[in-house]
């Protein structure tokens, strides 16, 4: 018997605690400014006076890639093929 009432009284303050928990999330909601934010693309960049921004990338580390790939490619050209799984 006392579980019993102990399990209603819980259910009960639960429903008002989701009650009270619903009734202020609208509240926190409407807090926003109506300002919209700016998008912010790298933190270190923010807070000065100027502008500043990365320098512009290269392309020196695609060719390194190309070049690594062909390399790796060409290998297969020079392969033998009489080599066993033995050699």
């Amino acid at each position: 018997m006392m579980n019993a009432m102990k399990r209603r009284m819980l259910v009960a303050c639960c429903r008002w605690v989701a009650i009270v928990a619903l009734a202020l999330a609208p509240a926190t909601a409407l807090a926003r400014t109506e300002e919209a934010e700016p998008d912010i693309v790298d933190a270190r960049l923010e807070g000065y006076s100027t502008p500043v921004t990365l320098p512009a990338g290269g392309v020196g580390v695609t060719w390194l890639a190309f070049i690594a790939l062909s390399v790796v490619a060409c290998i297969g050209l020079f392969k033998d093929a009489k080599r066993s799984h033995l050699d």
